[in-house]
């Protein structure tokens, strides 16, 4: 991927996928900040970033000029082709009809058929094209990856595409993390990491997109899932088409269906690669791998599978208006598929091949190859023909020593004579034979191996039988080879559209398994969840309360239960009581719905939703060179630039990396700057600690804020800690004070005595005691000096005063006690 800015504000980009072979072009977007880019990341997520830092790779000029005589499927759609010589084949792709002999296509009929497929205006783009172009063109030259796979077969440009972010709801990398919607871990096992842990050997960790990874069956399809995953549309017919053929996948009378289509799909690979290996005549994707993972075996089982499972999903109930199940059926053509797989069964011959661990024609192809093979089949007896033919010619005495007579591939025949242990030569050279001494050629386990004349006959009349064989396989097996590719644009389409069922397919699996339901998408600005649920929590608790949560924001005026609905919900209370949890399963709801999947809730109605942004405390480090408050505030400033009244705000807990005062300031301020919007406000969810915001009534003015908190019942009578609050995670409105931090602490393994040392200066504060003097401490010499008071005090009350009030009397008693306190 190569990304540029130019003109301090103009982004574009340009990325390489070589699982598709299709090089995608942004169009370029003026007035663009790094949010952009950090959007372009997340939308590709590239294992190769290339920066332009004045490179000339980025030369728009040279871009140009590689894309117009970048020959691909994409520029050869019309019947007038040109032919159009290039300096190299880097980038010829499988629309190159070109003939050698044909003059050369002009400069501007390529640039005109390149502008059909890419907006040659978008410079900065354009330029990021020819860097990515340019490092294809560096891979293609390393010839073999570490893996043992061809980089010619990878780096191989099929097509171009033009892609947008405007389609997409913007999600920055931010609110993906604090979402939980992708989140990749590298794998327990630390040997399998290998150099690049961050991609090949990494798995998915508890995330959203987790609970559908392993509902897949195909390679592509994980693929595709991926990309619906981090590319949530805003087309509501999109996303009602996908809803749909979740509905109609989930019928009852297709369950029976559904299990013969997972099966089907389970044994279905990625055929483009394996295509790509047989135009460079690969017949293994790596090395050391068994026949049935060649590329002749992967084929011919694709189109079995295939054609199995158009069977079984043309007979899906209530699919037939289902553009997903139209678009399978479409592009996994019958005819094609059975004539594949008759080209491959009727030549290859797979148990022969297993055996000599190359491909192996089958008989009756090629009769010059039957005769070869049967004359080398039959090898056994013609050797010992001629064996009893020298016996015949040789002295007798000689033919003692003769063992037999052997073929060997490229070397041809050959007489094997007993060796003599002293000399090493054989017993017997030729002495009185017919042409001379024989020509000895090696050793072997006490014999020795000759040429003769006899034997150069031989060569002469049978030839190299075993390599005549192997070449004659190979001219036919290219000749299938090059008849299999006539068909290569349409096994591609049937794998890529495979991999989009197979991702749908896996949306409905799961939300079959997690009992989801389908929300309705709408183009108001509203969210009404009923009995909502955060799918990731709720499979790690013994129980999941759900919740609701109606917002809505621009110049509607929706009601609910006879109110009308609220722009911003804050919400306050105790520490632990879920707050958290529901403001991030009202985003994910959200964003579920946008990307056509069923949601966790029991009833839901999601308007267009242009942006999720998130105000969220998220994982610090060094490289960083920010404080958290720092971050925090960032996000705030993103909330604050980027934000519409279609947009979806999450803030928790902002404010809480600075002094109370100014936190508790920064949060009315946000909100207040929000509520006052004059273009709109946007949908905002707020968890807080900050009670004085509005116990002073500082919002009070705005009926757009409404405040809430999740319910808690309170036992202080009960023996036990954790028995004194019961949460119980309902949503309730109203402000609520308490938050119960002591008791929270004392939960999660606080020692007691800090816990009530918290506690006590906690009640001072609400009680507005001066905290210097009640927790000043003594020094060592005022210690001594109190406890020797503490000390005089308590012998003076546990003395007895007698002589009825005499005052000598009770002077001289006091002097006696005090040097008795002294003594001690």
């Amino acid at each position: 991927m190569a990304i540029d800015m130019r003109q301090k504000s103009t982004i574009g980009c340009a990325y390489f996928s070589t699982s598709d072979g299709v090089l995608y072009l942004s169009e370029d977007i003026p007035m663009a900040n790094m949010d952009t880019a950090e959007q372009f990341l997340v939308h590709v997520e590239p294992t190769t970033l290339l920066i332009s830092a004045r490179a000339p790779e980025f030369s728009t000029e040279s871009a140009q000029e590689r894309l117009v005589n970048l020959h691909s499927e994409s520029l050869s759609q019309t019947q007038a082709i040109f032919s159009a010589a290039t300096d190299n084949d880097l980038f010829t792709g499988m629309g190159d009809n070109s003939d050698a002999m044909s003059p050369p296509e002009s400069w501007i009929f390529r640039s005109l058929r390149c502008g059909g497929s890419v907006n040659l205006a978008s410079l900065v783009s354009v330029g990021c094209a020819g860097a990515v172009l340019g490092d294809i063109c560096r891979r293609r030259s390393a010839g073999f990856l570490p893996d043992g796979q061809t980089s010619g077969v990878l780096f191989r440009v099929h097509s171009l595409n033009m892609f947008s972010l405007s389609a997409y709801m913007f999600v920055g990398s931010d609110a993906l993390l604090s979402l939980q919607v992708v989140q990749t871990e590298l794998h327990p096992n630390g040997q399998v990491w290998g150099a690049n842990p961050n991609n090949e050997h990494a798995k998915e960790s508890l995330s959203v997109y987790g609970l559908f990874h392993y509902l897949t069956c195909t390679p592509q399809g994980r693929t595709q899932l991926r990309k619906l995953f981090l590319r949530p549309v805003l087309d509501i017919g999109l996303i009602e088409e996908r809803q749909r053929s979740i509905a109609a996948l989930l019928r009852p009378e297709n369950a029976d269906s559904l299990s013969r289509i997972t099966s089907c799909l389970r044994k279905i690979k990625n055929i483009r690669l394996t295509l790509a290996q047989v135009r460079k005549g690969i017949e293994y994707p790596t090395s050391n791998q068994s026949f049935h993972k060649g590329v002749w075996s992967t084929i011919q089982n694709f189109t079995t599978q295939t054609l199995s499972l158009r069977e079984v999903v043309s007979s899906l109930k209530g699919c037939a208006n289902i553009e997903i199940i139209s678009k399978l059926l479409d592009n996994l053509p019958s005819g094609v598929l059975v004539l594949v797989g008759d080209m491959i069964n009727n030549t290859i011959d797979f148990e022969q091949s297993k055996s000599r661990h190359r491909s192996s024609v089958k008989s009756g192809i090629d009769l010059q190859l039957d005769e070869l093979k049967r004359t080398y089949d039959g090898m056994d007896s013609f050797l010992t023909q001629v064996v009893k033919h020298m016996s015949r010619e040789l002295p007798e005495w000689a033919c003692q020593y003769i063992r037999s007579c052997i073929f060997l591939p490229q070397i041809g025949f050959l007489t094997v004579v007993e060796s003599n242990a002293e000399t090493g030569n054989g017993l017997y050279e030729g002495e009185g034979a017919v042409g001379g001494a024989w020509e000895k050629l090696f050793s072997v386990k006490g014999a020795v191996c000759y040429k003769n004349n006899y034997m150069q006959e031989l060569d002469k009349e049978y030839g190299d039988m075993y390599c005549q064989i192997g070449d004659r396989e190979v001219e036919i097996i290219h000749d299938l080879a090059n008849r299999l590719l006539a068909h290569e644009v349409v096994l591609g389409s049937a794998s890529d559209v495979c991999g989009e069922f197979d991702a749908i397919l896996a949306l409905a699996v799961g939300a079959e398994k997690f009992g989801w339901r389908a929300p309705k998408v709408v183009e108001a600005s509203e969210i009404q969840i009923e009995g909502g649920r955060h799918p990731l929590q709720e499979l790690v608790v013994p129980a999941f309360v759900p919740n609701d949560c109606h917002l809505a924001s621009g110049p509607l005026n929706l009601q609910h239960g006879g109110n009308q609905l609220p722009q911003v919900l804050v919400l306050t209370g105790p520490n632990h009581s879920g707050k958290s949890v529901y403001l991030k399963q009202v985003a994910i709801i959200v964003y579920l719905a946008h990307i056509g999947s069923f949601v966790p809730a029991s009833r839901a109605t999601i308007g267009l939703t242009d942006k999720i942004l998130t105000c969220i405390s998220t994982e610090e480090s060094i490289s960083g060179a920010e404080s958290a408050f720092a971050a925090d505030l960032k996000q705030a400033a993103l909330l604050t630039r980027c934000s519409t009244d279609k947009s979806l705000i999450l803030v928790d807990e902002f404010g809480k990396g600075t002094n109370a005062d100014d936190g508790s300031g920064l949060v009315a301020a946000l909100l207040d700057h929000f509520l006052l919007s004059k273009t709109g406000s946007p949908r905002i969810l707020v968890a807080t600690h900050y009670h004085e915001v509005f116990e002073g009534g500082y919002l009070a003015q705005h009926e757009g804020l409404q405040l809430a908190h999740l319910d808690v019942r309170v036992n202080w009578d009960a023996p036990k800690t954790k028995d004194q609050i019961t949460y119980l995670f309902n949503l309730a409105f109203g402000h609520s004070t308490s938050s119960f931090g002591g008791k929270c602490a004392a939960l999660n393994g606080v020692p007691t005595p800090v816990v009530e040392r918290a506690e006590a200066i906690s009640s001072l504060l609400a009680q507005n005691e001066d905290l210097a003097a009640v927790c000043t401490r003594l020094s060592p010499t005022e210690e001594r000096q109190l406890d020797e008071a503490e000390t005089t005090a308590r012998k003076f009350l546990q003395e007895s005063f007698e002589g009825g009030g005499n005052l000598d009397t009770i002077e001289t008693q006091v002097k006696v006690m005090d040097l008795r306190v002294l003594n001690t």
